[in-house]
């Protein structure tokens, strides 16, 4: 971790590296049971879609069946390169999905070969897993759980461990994870693509992506089970921004009814979402940086960059000295997917009305449990950053030693984190007037050792850290190679029912679960998930929630 203090964690990171069953058996005591009673896969099903007959093959879990790669969406080469989705080809007879799709590009130095996927530009797929007898034929449909994949740049792709869903499907949910357009592929904005496309903006490739998956899943889900009227939104990290600009932006509206936020939202006067992976930039900017990387792609005209082979693109962004101008692509405040700021979607009451799960982590936001800081670093922090309220700052949180000023660090940017989520939900309830609740959470818990499964999860040292709750939502640990403990087990079975509840109802309580409140506008308080389960004030005392409410109600700059 980065020793500034504010260079470490998520502001940093931006991810880098119902009929459920509460406290259901952990899955480490999982004995199989005898063979006329283990509950078997429909994998031979026949199941038709828009485009043609599937089958899948057996999920990680009895009863469970996945179904992968299946194209959503046309291949976004040549032409198609940096145009909205186009609908997939059709199929005769019948498909087999039993094979991961491919990944769209993306750099994957320092990735062993064997946990990278096929890459290519034809890499519109989603992956579904479904139970046992649920089919619209036994009117049992089911929530569905859509999830999007974090990450900044690199291990972009929907078929990790770490995002398995037969855990969920368990539980009573039917689960969709699908790839989408990432980086230059999937963010370039260029004043020509703004003039071409019709909407008068451009970039969000990968946003109008997930808009064509959702609307896939609309159409073919009730055939897998899923009930296309109970469809949750969910990702992590850049995921979750995704999440955000769709409950803003009309081209989702009907498709999700409730949102799950992994890493999730900030009040939108946070000075935070300048540089994490839910911020944006403005369509001008984004058009200037697309202008200066067809300057250093040497190509003139888009005719010049569709012609660019997928590899030439990758190599030349990410590589060692690549130009900051030009090789910086987010998501992009075009007018027409994200047709305005966050602050304006609150004020206007323009923000989708529908039930919120939303949280952040003990161990980003600049907390770190190896965070390093001199005394002066850290009131030269304070001055900066709280200007002629430094000394209040200071005195909430005193330092006179090198150890002191980290851990009083750590304690500042914690209680920043969960306050800054908390006022969100006040502007989600009374701002916008929403009447669906909201329902954030604390992450503490620290995953165990190492996980080579999955290319970008941290090891030993990082904490409870950004996007560490992944393994726990899915309750997917028999998937992934970290020395789990019984401990681990009992914490993902009881997180992975708060979600399973949550996309069956909108509410994620039930029976047997510690009870989970909903935000109070009136009562700054988080639900700490991890190594306890207990509500937990938005801030170490009301002297330091005053004070940070204070400071980032006080900002000039909206998002």
């Amino acid at each position: 971790m980065n020793s500034s203090p504010t260079g470490a964690g998520r502001r940093d990171f931006l991810g880098r590296t119902a009929g459920v069953t509460a406290g259901a058996a952990l899955l480490s005591t999982l004995t199989p049971a005898p063979a006329s009673a283990t509950p078997r896969s429909d994998a031979s099903r026949r199941v038709r879609t828009q485009s043609g007959l599937v089958t899948g093959v057996p999920a990680a879990l009895p009863g469970v069946t996945v179904y992968k790669g299946i194209p959503y969406a046309a291949s976004t080469a040549g032409e198609n390169r940096w145009r909205a989705p186009r609908p997939p080809a059709s199929w005769q007879g019948v498909r087999r999905a039993d094979t991961w799709g491919a990944a769209c590009p993306q750099p994957v130095t320092g990735i062993a070969a064997d946990k990278v996927p096929p890459l290519s530009e034809d890499c519109l797929n989603l992956n579904i897993w479904t139970g046992t007898g649920s089919s619209p034929a036994g009117r049992d449909l089911r929530p569905v759980l859509v999830w999007i994949y974090g990450g900044r740049n690199s291990a972009m792709w929907a078929s990790q461990p770490v995002y398995d869903g037969a855990n969920l499907v368990a539980k009573g949910a039917v689960v969709v994870t699908y790839n989408h357009r990432v980086g230059a592929f999937g963010n370039l904005a260029h004043p020509a693509l703004s003039s071409e496309g019709g909407h008068g903006g451009s970039g969000n490739w990968g946003v109008q992506d997930t808009v064509a998956a959702l609307k896939w899943i609309r159409r073919n889900i009730a055939a897998f089970g899923g009930d296309p009227e109970r469809v949750t939104l969910a990702g992590w990290s850049h995921g979750s921004s995704f999440v955000n600009i769709l409950m803003i932006s009309k081209l989702a509206r009907g498709l999700f009814h409730r949102a799950v936020l992994s890493a999730g939202v900030q009040y939108t006067k946070d000075p935070a979402l300048g540089h994490v992976a839910g911020g944006y930039a403005r369509l001008a900017a984004a058009e200037a940086n697309g202008t200066a990387f067809a300057t250093y792609m040497g190509a003139s005209t888009l005719s010049d960059l569709r012609a660019l082979t997928a590899d030439e693109i990758v190599t030349k962004v990410y590589a060692q000295g690549a130009p900051a101008a030009g090789t910086n692509f987010g998501n992009v405040l075009d007018g027409y997917v994200l047709p305005r700021t966050y602050t304006a979607a609150m004020k206007s009451r323009t923000e989708y009305d529908v039930p919120v799960l939303t949280g952040n982590n003990k161990d980003e936001n600049g907390a770190s449990p190896t965070l390093t800081m001199t005394v002066a670093a850290y009131e030269a922090f304070a001055a900066t950053t709280f200007g002629d309220r430094a000394a209040d700052f200071l005195a909430l949180y005193p330092a006179t030693t090198d150890t002191e000023a980290a851990a009083q660090y750590n304690n500042y940017a914690r209680d920043e984190e969960r306050v800054s989520t908390f006022l969100w939900g006040t502007q989600f309830r009374v701002t916008a007037a929403n009447r669906s609740p909201v329902y954030t959470y604390w992450w503490t818990h620290v995953p165990p050792g190492q996980d080579t499964t999955n290319p970008i999860e941290p090891a030993d040292g990082a904490g409870a850290y950004h996007g560490a709750e992944k393994y726990y939502l899915f309750g997917n640990l028999y998937g992934t190679d970290r020395p789990w403990t019984a401990a681990d087990h009992a914490i993902a079975d009881t997180t992975s029912s708060y979600v399973a509840n949550f996309a069956a109802t909108g509410n994620p309580n039930g029976h047997g679960l510690p009870v989970w409140p909903a935000l109070r506008t009136s009562k700054p308080v988080s639900m700490e998930l991890g190594d306890h389960f207990a509500p937990l004030a938005a801030a170490d005392s009301a002297a330091k929630y005053a004070f940070l409410k204070g400071y980032l109600e006080a900002q000039t700059t909206e998002y």
